[in-house]
């Protein structure tokens, strides 16, 4: 279970020092203590000193590390909860704070988890991996999209996953569609599925999937800043099986990203952080906004990712469930 952390800490910077560098980017992301979100974390602070980036995170042994890598002094942390949306709505009070009058450049959607052991709930009740895969997200969308520059770009990582009809070569069972009101639902939530493994797995293609429809709905919504679902692929060596056993940890962690160059369907470490920093800071986005983007190649994405009536009733039971809890 993750525990909710009302306390936001400024690890480095203040708010006086955003007003000393007026030319600087900003970059707002989750999900940059480990695995993809890392690898650009740590290449925008050594490569690009144009870029600054405000991280949200939980305190750890690894944003730590980080904290001490070459260029931290253009990274601000701020201690988030994504399982919790009173801590996701306070962080955002303290990222529109921190900015002052500046704008948001890119917004890097990036953290997500998978859980197969049992029904894990947020702690706002809500199935695990819908929070934090996608309500969360959405939250933290509504609350700072003012503060995007125009011209400016939201990535969202979604995955292939989302698609029933895409070859996966983990042989993942794929999310079958449920009102997000039931999705939501530690219990209900693809109660269909009958193995608590393939459940863990269907629920976590089901908010990829809701990921990629929140981009189709923002790049109509907001037709001044650019929206692209990234898939990077299978990414063996990220932290996503941390709820496997030891043997498929040990496997995912060790033995995979060695196999990764030869296996269908696969991309290393390395390769999928390229293409995400990539698409945050270079690509062309503007001809890309509203597509579902594989690496660096524009894809159609499942035909339910385009059904404009699951799109709304996604959004309003976000809106609502958001209203409800804060």
């Amino acid at each position: 279970m993750v525990h909710a952390e009302s306390v936001h800490a400024e690890v480095h910077g203040s708010a006086g020092a955003s007003t000393r560098e007026p030319a600087r980017k900003r970059l707002v992301m989750t999900g940059g203590t480990s695995g993809i979100g890392r690898r650009v974390v740590e290449r925008l602070l050594a490569e690009y000193p144009d870029w600054a980036t405000i991280l949200l995170a939980r305190p750890s042994a690894r944003l730590r590390e980080l904290c001490g890598t070459r260029g931290c002094e253009r990274l601000k942390v701020i201690d988030t909860d994504l399982a919790s949306l009173k801590s996701i709505d306070h962080a955002c009070d303290d990222v529109i704070r921190f900015l002052d009058s500046h704008r948001i450049d890119a917004l890097a959607l990036n953290a997500g988890i998978q859980t197969v052991s049992n029904d894990a709930a947020s702690m706002d009740g809500l199935e695990l991996a819908f929070a934090v895969n996608f309500l969360a997200h959405f939250l933290i969308v509504e609350r700072l999209k003012a503060h995007m520059r125009s011209g400016g770009r939201i990535v969202s990582t979604t995955s292939e996953v989302h698609d029933p009809e895409a070859f996966c070569l983990m042989g993942i069972h794929r999310a079958t569609w449920q009102d997000p009101a039931l999705l939501a639902d530690p219990v209900q939530a693809q109660q269909s599925v009958t193995s608590k493994v393939d459940r863990g797995e269907a629920r976590y293609c089901a908010s990829k999937l809701l990921n990629l429809m929140h981009v189709r709905h923002l790049a109509r919504a907001m037709p001044t800043i650019d929206v692209v679902g990234y898939n990077p692929s299978v990414v063996p060596g990220t932290e996503i099986a941390r709820d496997r056993n030891w043997m498929q940890r040990l496997g995912w962690k060790y033995v995979m990203p060695l196999l990764s160059p030869i296996l269908p369907g696969t991309r290393s470490l390395r390769q999928s952080a390229t293409d995400l920093l990539w698409l945050l800071t270079e690509a062309d986005t503007q001809s890309m906004s509203g597509t579902y983007v594989d690496g660096r190649q524009m894809r159609p994405g499942s035909l339910e990712s385009w059904d404009r009536a699951k799109i709304a009733r996604s959004v309003e039971v976000a809106k609502w469930l958001i209203n409800e809890r804060l």
